[in-house]
């Protein structure tokens, strides 16, 4: 299966149940964004656009790009937002035309090279670039074993598991060292190319969920198995642990950890 169309079965379950991220990371996000005008934003890999309304949400214009055609007709209506249907290695925007370029939980999906290469096509001078990926919390004992199930069901499911750059790794020889070495570069926080003052920086969130959320969230996840006796058989040991660790109301919450990284663009 193609990588535009991994979400396309889950594409509901992604927009209902998937996690939002905390104000804490959208404040320091926001940091330096300056424009003359109303500020515009480049969300790529949006998703149903669930960062793209916490932009929205700032007053920003957003710009959802997605390839993905189920994700972006379920995606919630929102008049600060335009969804349109590209991919991040040719974004349909002008160059310097933006102020802001973000992407939540989907940059790993992207080639290294050429989709930093057109982050910095469509930034205007000094427009600022923010990455952003939450991951279950493996010190909260109760987010560790519901990750634990999920692996384990993907042992059962046709889906691969995502990784990290899963387009930029299709290379071969020295193009493939190198764009590993470039990753791990950037995932240390040392350098990312075209950009400067590359920033690393975490914060923490939880998601409240009652028992369907917490079944409708790990479908969401793609690579555990959608439907059929194997997603049965992991929605009833979810349905387990929500009662082993549910509150009085019957909900729980799943932690996370969430890395945000900021830089400016090279280009003068």
């Amino acid at each position: 299966m193609s990588r535009l169309d991994y979400f396309s079965d889950v594409a509901k379950d992604y927009e209902k149940y998937r996690p939002s991220y905390p104000p804490a990371a959208i404040d320091k996000l926001l940091v330096g964004v300056r424009s003359d005008s109303k500020i515009v934003a480049a969300d790529i890999g949006a998703g149903t656009g669930i960062g793209s309304r916490l932009l929205a949400q700032r007053g920003i214009q957003v710009l959802a790009i997605e390839p993905n055609p189920q994700m972006r007709a379920v995606a919630t209506p929102n008049n600060h937002i335009r969804f349109i249907a590209g991919t991040a290695e040719k974004i349909p925007l002008s160059t310097a035309s933006v102020d802001l370029v973000s992407s939540f939980q989907a940059f790993h999906w992207f080639d290294f090279e050429h989709s930093l290469q057109e982050f910095g096509r469509i930034l205007k001078p000094s427009g600022r670039l923010a990455l952003l990926w939450s991951f279950w919390d493996q010190t909260d004992p109760f987010s560790k074993y519901y990750t634990r199930l999920l692996y384990e069901a993907a042992k059962h499911s046709q889906q691969p598991m995502p990784q990290f750059q899963s387009a930029t790794t299709q290379r071969t020889g020295w193009a493939k060292w190198r764009s590993r070495w470039q990753y791990w570069l950037f995932w240390q926080g040392f350098q990312l190319p075209g950009f400067r003052h590359l920033q690393k920086h975490e914060f923490t969130y939880r998601q409240t969920l009652d028992v369907t959320g917490l079944i409708g969230c790990a479908r969401s996840q793609g690579f555990v198995p959608a439907s059929g006796s194997e997603f049965d058989d992991l929605a009833a040991q979810l349905r387990i642990l929500h009662r082993q660790w549910a509150n009085q109301q019957g909900y729980v919450r799943l932690a996370y950890r969430t890395y945000l990284f900021t830089a400016v663009s090279a280009g003068i």
